[in-house]
C-alpha cells in the first residue's frame, strides 16, 4: 500500500487509466481511482484521497476546487491544464489548488511533481511569461511593488521551501517574533493576506526565482 492515495479526475479514461498505471509503478502512491470531472468530488468524499489530480478540459476549475476543499478539507489538489498562462494562479492558489501542471509534460514528470507535492509540501507552478499579468494589475495587487529588504528577501525564500516561522528563525538565527515581524512586512509590501499569496505576488512582480518550484524542463 502506497504511502499517499490518489484520485485521477478527467473525461478521457484512456488517459486517467494510462496515467493511473504510472503512478502504480512508484511505491509511494496507491491509486484509488480513476473518475469524470462530474463525479469527483463524490469519489473524493467516498475514497478519501490525499491527492486529487484532476484534467482540466474547458471547466471552470475553481467552483470544483473550491467544494472540493470544503467537502475534503484535507486533500490536496492537482490540476493539469493545457495553457496555466491563461488561469489566474493566484485565484487558484486561494481555492486551494497546490499544483498547476501543463499537459505537455511527460507521465513520469508529472508523477515527479506530485510526490514534489505530497512528500515535501511544495507548490508546483508553471514559470509565469512576461504577459502573465499586466503592471496595472501588479501596482493594484501590491501596491509596495516588492520593496523588499534583503533580510525580506531571504525570509521569502525560506517561505518557499515550506518552512515554518521556527524553521525560517533557526536557519536567519533570528527568534520566531522577529520572524513574524518580516511577514507582516512583507505581506503588507506585497498587498497579501497570508504566505502562499506572498509567494505568487513575489513571483509575478519578479522578486524572487522559482527556486523550489517545478522548474521549466517538467
Amino acid at each position: 500500500m502506497g504511502e499517499f492515495r490518489l484520485l485521477i479526475g478527467s473525461q478521457s479514461p484512456q488517459w486517467g487509466e494510462s496515467l493511473a498505471a504510472v503512478f502504480a509503478e512508484n511505491i509511494l502512491f496507491e491509486v484509488a481511482g480513476s473518475v469524470t470531472s462530474a463525479e469527483l468530488v463524490e469519489a473524493a468524499v467516498r475514497f478519501h484521497p490525499d491527492i486529487v489530480l484532476w484534467k482540466i478540459e474547458g471547466e471552470d476549475p475553481v467552483p470544483l476546487v473550491t467544494e472540493l476543499q470544503l467537502r475534503c478539507p484535507f486533500v490536496l489538489p492537482v490540476v493539469l491544464v493545457d495553457n496555466p498562462q491563461k488561469l489566474d494562479l493566484l485565484v487558484l492558489l486561494r481555492a486551494g489548488v497546490r499544483g498547476c501542471l501543463p499537459l505537455r509534460l511527460l507521465p513520469r514528470q508529472i508523477v515527479h511533481a506530485v510526490e514534489l507535492i505530497a512528500k515535501a509540501g511544495m507548490l508546483c507552478l508553471p514559470r509565469l511569461g512576461s504577459g502573465f499579468v499586466s503592471r496595472a494589475e501588479l501596482q493594484s495587487e501590491a501596491p509596495g511593488n516588492g520593496n523588499l529588504t534583503d533580510r525580506e528577501r531571504e525570509v521569502l525564500s525560506l517561505l518557499g521551501q515550506n518552512l515554518s516561522n521556527q524553521e525560517i528563525g533557526r536557519a536567519l538565527f533570528l527568534s520566531e517574533s522577529t520572524v513574524k515581524t518580516h511577514l507582516r512586512s512583507i505581506f503588507r509590501k506585497l498587498g497579501v493576506r497570508n504566505r502562499t499569496e506572498a509567494l505568487v505576488a513575489a513571483f509575478r512582480l519578479g522578486v524572487l526565482e522559482q527556486k523550489g518550484f517545478v522548474p521549466e524542463k517538467y
